[in-house]
């Protein structure tokens, strides 16, 4: 191994550790599981829309976990060797690593990105930066080895800068049998999607080593999604196969299981949402697949409720009680401003069952609860469990949801004294305007809620 490729990246980790983390956001505030994320950057490694890479630093969500909470450190193998007693070790007495050798890094700090690691985004993103214009400086004789011709493409996927690659093909270094590869993913991370599929489409991805094949396969995947759902899942199940236990696997599972889903298949989406639970529930990046997962359970049909909620169960039985609660949260809350009132009590009765909430989440579970059920439950009974919610435990757009509960209840009383002042017997609460008018309400808060969101 190269000693200047270990002292930078053994500093680099060192440093990274004085970096203050993002800190999480208020427990109060309504889960990041209840916000859409369907847009590219939610996918790493991937090209954001202003041509920047979603790895490039860490999710505004993350928190570094102290040492020994369980999560690995982003020490690798090359920067725990301490330079050898009498060795000259300065940079100039050493040759600069290849460009394979940089990537080995780089992919050990993916790995660790997706077991959590937040620390290991921004090193990675040092070490980018750092060995970027040696791939430049290279001698010509480089990128005939094959090892040094796949790990531009690499850098280029994992965020390199993308003028590295482009100088590269223009002034013809790289091995001209592999231009279409070169292209397309210069093409994918500057965001032009059709250029990239174009180029990556004549690729065969068969003959490539697996760790390429697989970011090939995850790069067609991701540009196919919206319009060729079908073959995306395709390209997904590739690079997951390819690349097991990687961030490319953690990332195909995260796209892949809702495309999954749309196509009805809920068992299979269910099974690919409990791999990425079991395998990557501390990714750095889950708290967007929470947002997908919550985003794919309440958006199915849902013509058998307790059915539902009991596939949810499944897929989250690994996961510790408290955030399963948040997931529970999350799915009544998005449930009830989208209509499916019989899920949202169910979800919420579900987070308080399993007890020990905390105060902001009892007051948010007990509204979620309450307001699903204000066409079953007696209109004084709901307004009392209302009236006992105490406002400061709750974001202001949960806020809004009480309002709209008490508007709710405020209309049912007015046909109540109609119908009582006629001989007419009562509606079912599945018949009721009443419902109706609830909803209204409800959905009302919800685009406004939508509104105020960034």
């Amino acid at each position: 191994m190269k000693q200047s490729l270990r002292l930078l990246l053994g500093s680099l980790l060192i440093g990274a550790t004085m970096l203050p983390a993002r800190g999480m956001e208020a427990p109060a505030a309504p889960e990041a599981a209840e916000q859409e994320a369907h847009s590219p950057e939610a996918v790493a490694p991937a090209p954001t829309a202003d041509g920047s890479h979603a790895m490039d630093e860490a999710p505004a969500h993350a928190e570094a976990a102290p040492d020994g909470e369980g999560h690995e450190t982003a020490e690798a193998p090359a920067a725990a060797e301490a330079p050898v007693e009498g060795r000259d070790t300065h940079w100039s007495d050493e040759r600069r690593p290849m460009p394979f050798d940089v990537m080995r890094s780089v992919q050990f700090l993916q790995d660790q990105v997706a077991r959590g690691n937040v620390r290991a985004i921004r090193v990675q993103a040092l070490l980018l930066r750092r060995f970027g214009r040696t791939f430049i400086e290279a001698p010509a004789e480089v990128w005939n080895d094959e090892r040094n011709a796949r790990a531009v493409v690499l850098f280029t996927f994992s965020g390199g800068e993308p003028d590295v690659i482009e100088a590269l093909i223009r002034e013809g270094r790289l091995p001209e049998s592999q231009r279409p590869l070169f292209e397309g993913a210069l093409a994918y991370v500057r965001n032009d999607l059709q250029g990239a599929a174009k180029k990556l489409q004549t690729v065969a991805i068969d003959k490539l080593e697996p760790v390429l094949a697989a970011q090939v396969s995850l790069a067609l995947g991701q540009i196919q999604q919206a319009e060729h759902p079908d073959t995306a899942i395709g390209h997904l199940a590739k690079a997951r196969l390819l690349a097991p236990g990687t961030l490319i696997e953690e990332a195909a599972l995260r796209l892949g299981a809702p495309l999954v889903d749309a196509t009805g298949d809920h068992a299979q989406a269910d099974r690919l949402a409990r791999r990425y639970f079991d395998a990557y529930r501390e990714s750095s990046y889950v708290s967007n697949f929470e947002t997908r997962y919550v985003a794919m359970v309440v958006g199915r049909v849902m013509p058998d409720p307790e059915g539902a909620l009991l596939s949810m169960d499944a897929v989250l039985d690994g996961l510790p009680a408290s955030r399963r609660q948040r997931l529970y949260l999350a799915a009544a809350r998005r449930s009830l401003v989208s209509g499916n009132l019989e899920f949202s009590a169910l979800a919420a009765d579900r987070a308080i069952g399993l007890g020990g909430l905390e105060p902001g989440d009892d007051a948010r579970a007990t509204l979620y609860r309450t307001a699903a059920s204000l066409g079953v439950e007696g209109q004084d009974a709901s307004r009392a469990v209302l009236d006992r919610i105490d406002r400061t435990l709750l974001h202001p757009e949960d806020g809004k949801l009480l309002e709209a509960a008490y508007s709710v209840l405020d209309s049912m009383a007015r046909p109540a004294l109609l119908t009582e002042a006629s001989s007419k017997p009562p509606e079912t609460p599945e018949q009721s305007a009443v419902l109706s008018r609830a909803r209204q309400a409800l959905e009302a808060a919800s685009q406004e809620m939508k509104k105020s969101q960034p």
